[in-house]
């Protein structure tokens, strides 16, 4: 059996070396749809397959906050303590939160992203240090200022030298002991995002004097908790076990535990595998792996039917060769054998070809990323691992087999003696072969009409995510974030941000300048705050998108104040507390009523002692709040009214802003010569970072589509010149009664355009139903921003394209058929 088997790969390869230009044409296009599914699928191993190096992380659990805007929230450090003495169903249970930190490496200072951790963090995870020890509960009892610092900052900032352990690191201005290093592999369990450093939670207050003593206390939601199941506890058990821990824990503090309208907030328990990308990100992430893997397969099934089509006219063309090896005595299962051998062999060389290209792929769209913002790492690795070769061998396999077996069937189905005997017969199998042909054609018509649209819809939503259709009134901008130093108390941050606003409006060519929380209409621009509002959250502080903001900013970013008015430079520390809302925060929290009088607290970010705020102005529910579809409730408050150690420097130019990000640097440190700087950048520049997905989104589909529609397009040529070569002696007796070349012309492209018009149409159909489903996906909100899925103008675009192509496709071997001479054919 394996001899026969071996013996018909062997022949497999001389047929395939005698027919170079068909061999190559299907390698490279099914090279192309194979490499892209491994690049697809290299990306999505490690985003959600690729293990942490953790001890059995079969038994740990991820545990979040849930309230009525989202499921998956932060817990206070008093709950993750309460939490770890009086649940019965884990072993152990740690915390970890997320946190920025400024640290000075080789004389310059950066920003770093890290975790603040329980002290038994790392033990709980099981992570095996490179180099020293992980915190313990002396560390703690002692206060002790520690911190295991990561690879990549070990190499960066120590040199990789052994010696590093014992030595301290400034990190937020204050002196750390490294007690270890952890592995090049560790990254944290921040999915996507790489931490460097890890220091114990109750540091906080010192590395940060200013919010830090308010982390600790049941206000601060920040943490996230992870724990390790008893043995023989299962997930479901322990959900169970957590439901009424959450009610005990709302009945003990109704304040932090409730709801806006009383109930009980609850524990959300994931399972860590789910936890590698955040739990509320994992339907986006499946949906985008999911689009992605459609658009690669449908350019992939083109190619398939196109390749389909070339073997079938070769089987066909072929058929006297197998009608002689059946009457030899070879069976029809071996006949179909042997055929598939060749398509396998065929798919193999592609699919060696297709991890090249996925190399390639990853490494091109690597060098699209644009320079990310100072201090943040991704957390990634699509490399081309075991499960990678895994897919792509069983995917090449399923791939020869999908695209051989048609033709393979219909070449075995051969009748032997009318094909030895050259009779009429044989042209049952041509017409047999001739109909699937047809019906191949109209699939890749049809495939290609919808990568087409699908590429059409995607960039006429990315000329939308601009800054210009996103509600900024200009894009000519320079964006400064600023990181203030976290032992400056608030007079202090105020003057700093009074001297940069000062600075800044003096330069040359500034128009206008704000200030803002993050980036405005980015995927980061809102923070969530717990808020009380006077008279209606009578049930304690609730969670609110929140964001502060400088003097004239919604005036000076074109958001229209509906009612009230915009904050101004009397609105600091000393004057009454004030605070603007949105129409949706007044349509949720008084019925649509005006807010204007009315009084909100924050207290994680309004005037000292928490102080009700009274609402001044109402804006309107503006584009560049968010790229999500739900505007949700917004407050907003003053600076000079804030504790805020990070802000955005919104510049606005009056021309060209690429000669102010100089000014702009220098007018920062003017103020301060210690606030980093590197990150200064135009708008555009910023926002490049944030179209990133969109763009390779955008570049994947047109590139699909292109190629798609040129395989339509060889495959409608190909099928309308075999028709043409199969016709010449038909052809020939219409030119000898008489038919003009007009007639023949116009009659082969009639007849060419027929299969074509069927896949449009069928297309058309797909098209429609499948961007209505698509609308419906959390992805495509961002993915077609701005843009209907029933699109017209992408529709009809892209239909009038794709026939002009096939019509062009059909015209060329119309041409030929037009010039058939008569009397040769005759003599035939």
């Amino acid at each position: 059996m394996m001899d026969s088997l071996l013996a018909d790969f062997r022949y497999g390869a001389r047929m395939l070396l005698k027919n170079r230009a068909v061999t190559l044409v299907a390698v490279v296009s099914l090279a192309a749809g194979i490499g892209a599914n491994t690049a697809v699928f290299s990306i999505l191993n490690a985003a959600l397959f690729q293990p942490r190096p953790l001890r059995d992380s079969g038994s740990l659990v991820q545990l979040y906050l849930g309230d009525r805007d989202m499921a998956y929230g932060s817990m206070s450090w008093p709950s993750y303590l309460d939490l770890r003495e009086r649940n019965t169903v884990l072993s152990d249970l740690a915390a970890y939160g997320i946190q920025q930190f400024r640290v000075i490496a080789r004389g310059e200072v950066e920003q770093i992203w890290g975790e603040a951790v329980s002290p038994n963090y790392f033990s709980l995870l099981g992570v095996q240090l490179q180099l020293g020890r992980p915190f313990d509960e002396t560390d703690i009892a002692a206060h002790a200022s520690v911190a295991v610092i990561g690879h990549q900052l070990w190499q960066r900032a120590f040199g990789g030298d052994t010696a590093a352990v014992g030595r301290t690191i400034l990190l937020n201005r204050q002196a750390l002991t490294i007690v270890g290093v952890a592995p090049r592999d560790y990254a944290g369990l921040t999915g996507g995002l790489a931490s460097e450093v890890w220091v114990p939670g109750l540091l906080m207050p010192v590395l940060d004097p200013v919010s830090g003593p308010h982390m600790l206390g049941r206000n601060g939601k920040w943490l996230a908790l992870v724990g390790r199941l008893k043995p023989g506890t299962s997930v479901a058990q322990a959900r169970a076990a957590f439901e009424v821990l959450g009610r005990e824990m709302h009945a003990a503090h109704p304040d932090e535990w409730s709801n806006s309208d009383g109930s009980a907030r609850t524990i959300s328990l994931v399972p860590e595998s789910q936890t590698r990308i955040h739990p509320a990100m994992r339907l986006p992430a499946w949906a985008a792996a999911g689009l992605l893997f459609a658009i690669v397969n449908l350019v992939l099934l083109v190619a398939c039917m196109n390749l389909a089509g070339v073997l079938l006219a070769r089987a066909v063309s072929r058929r006297g060769e197998i009608a002689v090896r059946m009457a030899m005595g070879a069976s029809r299962r071996r006949i179909v054998r042997q055929l598939l051998a060749e398509s396998v062999l065929l798919a193999a060389i592609a699919g060696a070809a297709g991890m090249l290209l996925a190399t390639w792929l990853l490494n091109v769209a690597v060098a699209m990323m644009p320079a990310l913002p100072e201090g943040i790492r991704i957390a990634l690795d699509p490399r081309l691992d075991w499960r990678v070769a895994t897919f792509t061998l069983g995917f090449t396999t399923l791939t020869g087999i999908l695209f051989g077996l048609a033709p393979a069937l219909t070449g075995s189905r051969a009748d032997v003696a009318a094909v030895l005997k050259d009779e009429s017969g044989a042209g049952t199998v041509k017409r047999g072969a001739s109909r699937l042909r047809t019906a191949l054609l109209v699939g890749q018509v049809a495939g290609a009409l919808l990568l087409l649209i699908g590429a059409g819809l995607v960039l006429r939503s990315l000329d939308n995510i601009r800054p210009a259709r996103l509600g900024y009134k200009s894009e000519l901008m320079v964006v400064a974030p600023l990181a203030l130093d976290e032992s400056w108390d608030r007079d202090r941050q105020h003057a700093f941000y009074d001297g940069v606003l000062e600075k800044a409006e003096a330069l040359p060519g500034v128009r206008a300048v704000s200030l803002f929380e993050a980036i405005p209409g980015g995927f980061l621009s809102r923070t969530r705050r717990g808020t009380e509002i006077e008279g209606v959250t009578t049930g304690g502080p609730v969670e609110i998108d929140a964001a502060v903001t400088g003097p004239g900013y919604f005036t000076n970013m074109g958001v229209p104040v509906v009612a009230g008015r915009d904050f101004n430079r009397g609105d600091r520390d000393g004057a009454p507390c004030v605070a603007i809302v949105n129409r949706a925060f007044a349509q949720r929290y008084f019925s649509g009523a005006s807010p204007i009088g009315r009084q909100i607290r924050s207290y994680e970010a309004a005037a000292r002692g928490g102080q009700w705020c009274a609402i001044v102005g109402m804006i309107d529910d503006a584009a560049l709040q968010s790229l999500e579809p739900e505007v949700r409730p917004l407050f907003a408050l003053p600076v000079f009214q804030a504790s805020q150690q990070r802000m955005m420097l919104l510049v606005h130019a009056a021309g060209d802003p690429g000669p102010l990000v100089p000014a702009v640097r220098a007018a920062i440190r003017g103020v301060d010569a210690g606030i980093p700087v590197a990150d200064v950048h135009t708008l555009e520049q910023t926002f490049s970072v944030m179209l990133y997905p969109f763009r390779i989104v955008g570049a994947l589909l047109a590139s699909c589509g292109v190629l798609a529609l040129l395989l339509a397009t060889i495959g409608i040529h190909g099928v309308v010149a075999y028709s043409v070569e199969t016709r010449r002696r038909e052809l020939g007796i219409r030119v000898a009664l008489g038919a003009a070349a007009r007639d023949i012309v116009a009659l082969v492209v009639r007849q060419g355009m027929k299969p074509v018009t069927i896949g449009l149409l069928i297309g058309l159909a797909l098209g429609l139903a499948l961007t209505r489903v698509l609308a419906s996906l959390p992805l495509a909100t961002q993915l077609l921003f701005g843009v209907a899925a029933t699109d017209v103008i992408s529709f009809v675009a892209v239909t009038l394209f794709l026939s002009l192509s096939a019509l062009a496709a059909c015209y060329l071997p119309a041409r030929k058929a037009a010039r058939v001479e008569p009397a040769a054919i005759l003599r035939t």
